[in-house]
């Protein structure tokens, strides 16, 4: 299938010693729903609003804040990710990215981990990366690794037929059916005939949640949908590629992710992720809920207690396909 992990993504396992350690409870910050700023950076397009001390997209449907905690929970979550699958990818182009000038688009990039790590596997292919949030590196990067900030919504900014693979990940929280539509048939005009499209998302909700963890991913999912945004989309992403592309050679991998103890080191980086969305929300949360900080403390703690004593899980899914590259005759 195409799952490579070098050696020098081996060193860089979350589980090894250089993994940051991350404490969601203890780090829970004192949060206030009234405290609201907007602001506008000096270095790009972007508006922004902090609520509480995070940093959130002004102009955008997505939920989650673009400050530097998400962006280690986003490297935590590219490990965890790259663990689960065993690799940094599942389409079958391992040796197209040995080619010499092969191209790569990472589509919704956030601070560029996926990008950055595939640059030093494969040092002979460009990559570049999209994303509405500048989060990534601006200066200090690979030499065949570029960031341009876009907005998959207003098309992608690259001829058709520019890139042999493909890749748009964690985009659930992002994107309507209809943002869907528009993205898929974008990935695959800007993919070269031959060349492969691959998506990655977690499944929403879990199973076997506890009281607290569904009513969290109840509100969660609520909350997006009066944004016209469906997170329980990626089981149903298969669907949408062949309703949506003419892709072809469709594959559509699902595992199963614990939540908590009894999933030894994976449920307890998925159990890690879950409190830091919990902590990133809370800005939303609070106000919805008509709740104060101290209550939705000991919501986060029941959180953490049921991650720790169930069995819950989720899905992931990644699916991958090739367009269509017609034959020549001599």
């Amino acid at each position: 299938m195409g799952n490579i992990i070098s050696e020098h993504s081996q060193k860089l396992n979350f589980g090894g010693k250089k993994r940051r350690k991350f404490h969601p409870l203890r780090q829970l910050s004192t949060i206030s729903a009234k405290s609201t700023l907007t602001a506008r950076s000096s270095d790009s397009t972007s508006s922004y609003r902090y609520i509480g001390g995070r940093r959130f997209n002004e102009n955008t449907k997505y939920s989650l804040p673009n400050d530097d905690e998400e962006i280690d929970r986003l490297h935590m979550q590219h490990y965890l990710q790259r663990y689960i699958w065993q690799g940094n990818f599942c389409a079958p182009v391992h040796n197209v990215l040995k080619t010499p000038g092969a191209k790569v688009l990472d589509v919704g990039c956030g601070p560029g981990t996926w990008m950055l790590e595939m640059a030093f596997d494969y040092p002979e292919a460009h990559f570049t990366g999209i994303d509405i949030s500048p989060m990534y590196p601006k200066e200090i990067k690979p030499i065949n690794v570029e960031f341009e900030e876009a907005d998959i919504n207003q098309g992608l900014p690259f001829a058709d037929n520019s890139f042999d693979f493909v890749v748009m990940r964690n985009m659930v929280n992002a994107l309507s059916d209809e943002d869907w539509q528009k993205a898929l048939k974008e990935l695959e005009r800007v993919c070269k005939p031959g060349g492969f499209v691959e998506c990655l998302e977690f499944e929403i909700p879990g199973v076997h949640l506890g009281k607290t963890t569904k009513r969290i991913v109840e509100a969660y999912i609520q909350i997006m949908r009066t944004r016209s945004i469906d997170v329980t989309i990626a089981p149903r992403l298969e669907e949408r590629f062949t309703t949506y592309t003419t892709l072809m050679n469709l594959e559509h991998h699902v595992k199963m992710v614990p939540f908590g103890k009894w999933g030894d080191k994976t449920g307890k980086i998925m159990a890690d992720d879950l409190l830091l969305i919990m902590k990133a929300i809370a800005p939303i949360l609070i106000p919805l809920w008509g709740v104060g900080e101290i209550q939705y403390q000991e919501f986060t703690n029941s959180l953490a207690k049921e991650l720790d004593a169930g069995k819950a899980y989720c899905n992931i899914h990644t699916i991958f396909a090739q367009k269509y590259e017609p034959y020549h005759y001599i």
